[in-house]
């Protein structure tokens, strides 16, 4: 048996090569007898699946050997994104959740999300347990008995329902469009009763070729598809809405065409919460953020917490004390709303998106340019580098961070998560290994396109010395 670990979020692996059903048994097992030896069992497990190939089948797997461990079980009737999986734990009262997804990660991969009884993913410590418990010599039992089929959807829909302004989303001056990239967040605005359009909003386990993650290189035929629709319908107020595979998290298009990438959503969102639903509370963000937000922070008088990459950081906190608004670059933003769960959610951010443009009868460009002339323009990229050296490369560049980048002077080091150099005028790059693929990420902000080009340019010549 090969080691079977989990990442920043999860247990996943290619389909065939190290997933496969008697990899996922173990790791179920697994599970299972932390689950007894925690003796939290008897509460019931929860089992979900996205529209990944074979996610069903892995996913009745799961939820027969829970159940043939005596586990009340209830497995999913249909592919639900990975929050209506956490949504339906705690709403339950169940001891944990088991998330068949591999998120954005390419057509050929699936994984393995664990889900706490606070409705949000597993903790370091609950992950390293289960790893500890997987070995080849584990007795697995599968129920000889049907799982019956449960329905997650229809009590999130509800409490989603109660906890967004439908009347102000569905204004006739605003036309919606949501892109599901093919994923399990395909149907959702619709059932919630909000008017949208969609594009790619069927089951396609291919994904249509791309990796099911809102970024421009993914999204071609969408800024097309949302500029005809502006212009089909004459409408100034037009946006869409950008799902990942699973939908816990998103991007944006302008109706205009422009991307309104991940730190510009945030920012949209915390000027929202704050300036329309006059919400209050602190404010969380990863290490890989925009400098925006710090400056709205301020602002607002938010205390503002920088934590490591992954929503695992960000949800310890929604936890431990009132926080409005917590998110990280990959797209993950988690609402601090009453009653809710800590945990990513692409559909309320998107509705919350909506929202703003209905309460301001702006475009999101319009709106984050508006934010941008008070406080300064932020610019963004990054770039992926395949590599199985990432981990070498970030440890080789920590022993002896270079005092210029760029022909710029390093004002900051930090080694919070990975290694990141900032500048005197604010702008930054971070160099960080993938914590779930063979990945060197280099994410870059400035105060320009053409300077995050000549930074990421430096970085990515650096890395290939």
């Amino acid at each position: 048996m090969k080691s079977l670990k989990f990442g920043t979020d999860g247990w996943r692996a290619e389909i065939a090569a190290d997933f496969t059903f008697e990899n996922l048994g173990l790791v179920t097992q697994a599970l299972v007898e932390h689950l007894l030896e925690q003796d939290t069992a008897k509460k019931g497990i929860a089992v979900g699946y996205d529209n990944r190939f074979q996610s069903e089948s892995f996913a009745k797997l799961a939820a027969e050997i829970c159940s043939g461990a005596g586990i009340k079980t209830y497995l999913s009737d249909k592919s639900v994104p990975s929050q209506v999986t956490s949504f339906t734990v705690k709403n339950r009262d169940l001891a944990a959740g088991i998330m068949i997804t591999a998120s954005h990660n390419p057509p050929q991969w699936n994984g393995f999300k664990i889900k706490e009884n606070f409705g949000g993913s597993a903790f370091p410590t609950t992950t390293k347990a289960v790893e500890a418990k997987i070995k080849d010599t584990l007795h697995i039992k599968p129920s000889t008995l049907k799982v019956s089929p449960s329905d997650f959807q229809a009590d999130y829909l509800n409490k989603i329902k109660a906890l967004i302004n439908l009347d102000l989303i569905n204004n006739p001056k605003i036309k919606a469009v949501v892109d599901p990239m093919y994923g399990s967040g395909a149907g959702y605005f619709r059932a919630l009763g909000v008017n949208v359009v969609e594009t790619r909003g069927y089951r396609n386990p291919l994904f249509g070729g791309i990796n099911p993650e809102p970024l421009p290189v993914n999204l071609e035929d969408s800024f097309s598809f949302v500029k005809e629709i502006a212009l089909k319908y004459s409408s100034e107020l037009t946006a869409c809405i950008v799902l990942d595979g699973d939908a816990d998290r998103l991007a944006a298009i302008d109706g205009s065409g422009q991307f309104i990438n991940t730190h510009n959503i945030f920012t949209l969102l915390l000027h929202h919460l704050i300036v329309h639903r006059k919400l209050k509370g602190n404010i969380v963000k990863t290490f890989n953020l925009t400098n925006l937000i710090d400056k709205l922070c301020q602002e607002y008088s938010c205390k503002l917490h920088v934590t490591p990459i992954g929503f695992k950081h960000v949800a310890d906190l929604m936890l431990k004390e009132k926080i409005l608004l917590g998110g990280e670059e990959s797209g993950g933003m988690g609402i601090g709303l009453e009653g809710w769960i800590p945990e990513r959610d692409g559909i309320l951010a998107g509705l919350m998106l909506l929202e703003l443009m209905a309460y301001e009868k702006m475009t999101l460009a319009q709106i984050l340019d508006g934010i941008m002339k008070k406080h300064g323009y932020f610019y963004y990229d990054r770039a992926d580098i395949h590599t199985t050296k990432a981990q070498d490369i970030v440890r080789r560049l920590k022993q002896v961070p270079p005092e210029t980048f760029a022909n710029k002077k390093v004002t900051k080091v930090e080694t919070l998560d990975g290694l990141k150099l900032s500048f005197d005028n604010e702008s930054w790059i971070l160099f960080r290994a993938s914590g779930t693929e063979p990945l060197l990420r280099v994410y870059v902000e400035g105060r320009t396109d053409a300077e995050v080009k000549q930074i990421l340019g430096a970085g990515e010549n650096l890395i290939n010395q």
